[in-house]
Formats: C-alpha cells, sequence, structure tokens
C-alpha cells in the first residue's frame, strides 16, 4: 500500500462528504451520531481523510450509509474504487471493474433525463443534523408543522397552519418556537417559514442514534395518516430470491425518489396538497 494511494482514497472521500453537503469532516462526524454511528473516534476518521489510513472494509460500509449515499450510486462506486486502489497499490483492477459497457446497453434518453434530473437535485440538498431530526420528532404538532413548512415556500401564517392541521393556534405557537430556536424555521410575527423550502432535505442516515427517531417519525405518519385520505394503492404478494429482491429495492428506491422531480414549494396552495409517499415491503411467509 502507497502513501499516494492512500491520500488518494481520503481525497475523494473528502470530496464526497462536501457534495453530500458536508462542509466540513466535524460536522459530518457529529451530525451523523459520531463513534456511535461509525466505531471510532474522530481523530480516526480525520487520519482516514487525511490519507493517513484506511479503514476497514466493514467500517468503509458504514461511511457510506452515514453519507447518505446508494450503494450503488457512481459516488459509491468511485470511493470503493478508490478504496481497492488504495489496497492493492494500483489501478489495474478497478480499471476492469470501471470498463464502459458495450454501446449497446446505453441508457435510453428517458434514464439520462432522470439521471439529469437526480443530479440537479443533488445540487439543492441539505442535511439535518441529529439534534435537528430528533426536534422535527419530539411530537406531533412539531413534526406536522414542520413537514408542512418544509414542503410551502414563503411565510405561513399560524391560522394557515391552524386551519390545514386542525391543531390549536397555542399549539401550533409552541411548536413554531421551538423549531425556530433549533433553526428549522424562521419566525416573523405570527409566520413562519421554512429556510430549506426550496431545496432537498437528505433522507435521515440509518444509524444506532438515529433508530429509536426514525421510529418516533414512523409512530406520527402512523397515527396521521389514520385520518388521511387514501389517493392510491397498489398491492401484490411474488416470491422472489434474495439476490431479486435486492435488484427490485433498487428500482423501487429510484422510483420514490424520483418524486422529487414533481415537488414544487411554490405551487398555489389552494390548488396543491402534500402528499406522503410509502413504499414499503413485507417478508410475509414463511413466517420466521
Amino acid at each position: 500500500m502507497t502513501i499516494n494511494t492512500t491520500k488518494a482514497f481520503g481525497i475523494v472521500l473528502s470530496r464526497i462528504r462536501k457534495e453530500q453537503g458536508f462542509s466540513g469532516a466535524y460536522q459530518f462526524f457529529k451530525s451523523i451520531g459520531g463513534s456511535k454511528s461509525l466505531g471510532f473516534a474522530f481523530v480516526s476518521y480525520w487520519d482516514i481523510e487525511r490519507g493517513k489510513k484506511l479503514p476497514k472494509s466493514w467500517r468503509l460500509k458504514a461511511i457510506i450509509g452515514a453519507l447518505g449515499i446508494e450503494q450503488h450510486s457512481p459516488r459509491a462506486k468511485e470511493l470503493v474504487g478508490a478504496y481497492f486502489k488504495a489496497l492493492s497499490g494500483s489501478d489495474e483492477l478497478v480499471q476492469i471493474l470501471a470498463a464502459p459497457a458495450p454501446a449497446g446497453a446505453d441508457l435510453p434518453s428517458r434514464e439520462l433525463a432522470e439521471a439529469a434530473t437526480h443530479q440537479a437535485l443533488a445540487l439543492r440538498t441539505v442535511n439535518l443534523t441529529i439534534a435537528q431530526w430528533k426536534l422535527r420528532s419530539r411530537d406531533m404538532v412539531t413534526n406536522i408543522c414542520q413537514n408542512f413548512l418544509a414542503n410551502t415556500a414563503g411565510w405561513v401564517t399560524v391560522a394557515e397552519l391552524s386551519a390545514a392541521t386542525k391543531f390549536k393556534p397555542a399549539e401550533i405557537k409552541k411548536a413554531l418556537k421551538a423549531l425556530a430556536a433549533g433553526k428549522l424555521v424562521e419566525l416573523s410575527g405570527d409566520k413562519a417559514r421554512c429556510p430549506f423550502a426550496r431545496n432537498v432535505i437528505k433522507t435521515m442516515p440509518m444509524t444506532p442514534e438515529t433508530a429509536a427517531i426514525k421510529e418516533a417519525q414512523l409512530n406520527h405518519w402512523k397515527l396521521w395518516l389514520e385520518k388521511s385520505t387514501l389517493v392510491d394503492a397498489k398491492r401484490m404478494t411474488v416470491r422472489m430470491t434474495k439476490a431479486n429482491l435486492d435488484m427490485y429495492r433498487q428500482h423501487m428506491e429510484k422510483a420514490v425518489n424520483l418524486v422529487t422531480v414533481y415537488d414544487n414549494a411554490e405551487e398555489d396552495r389552494q390548488n396543491s396538497a402534500i402528499y406522503y409517499i410509502d413504499a414499503s415491503i413485507f417478508k410475509v411467509l414463511p413466517r420466521n
């Protein structure tokens, strides 16, 4: 292993971290739960970015997950390629894996358009801190109000929030005050707005520290959806192998993420609504 290839991996990691919306290494480390999520101290992570050492292979997977990168995305492949190049000391094997597909395997124009759209969306993606995710999920009123504001551009009055959510104005004001303290909304009199309304909020990384936050959010939505209007649903059962399930999950993830193409926080509030997209897969038989 040469110093040059090890440093090259650190450079790639640092660049991808910035592209994912984390401006500083320490900010990234703290926002994803620190050592509880990655399994090592910040100084170790900092050594990796500075090219002083490489992470163990299983820790690389944790870093990719913490960055919020899809495992089969170009950024994940680039990072893994740099990792194996650092391990082998050359890029000969990596070049084999990265060889372009035959001309006949070119993506159709529709998929190229989708890829370009995803790239454009990535440029306006923002990351929240663990503390902000906790705040969002602390109670139903806070969670729903923040989601309304995050999907609505401009100032929203307490009266408008109350009319849309049916929460009492006093409950909304309390929630808005907490959200403002956490820098998730801005206040002006009885009005509030979200600074991220024109951005795409990156999905919370799955780490041990975020598991409880994720569960709280799901519980809020389960209660909220009980009295919501079901617009559409598609359900079916199918037998497939684990390998085919993994392939299908990649397609499903792309389909769900594609909804951001149709997102527009500036839509006329009288002629638009906020929708909750839920794609779930259950293993039903055989019972474990």
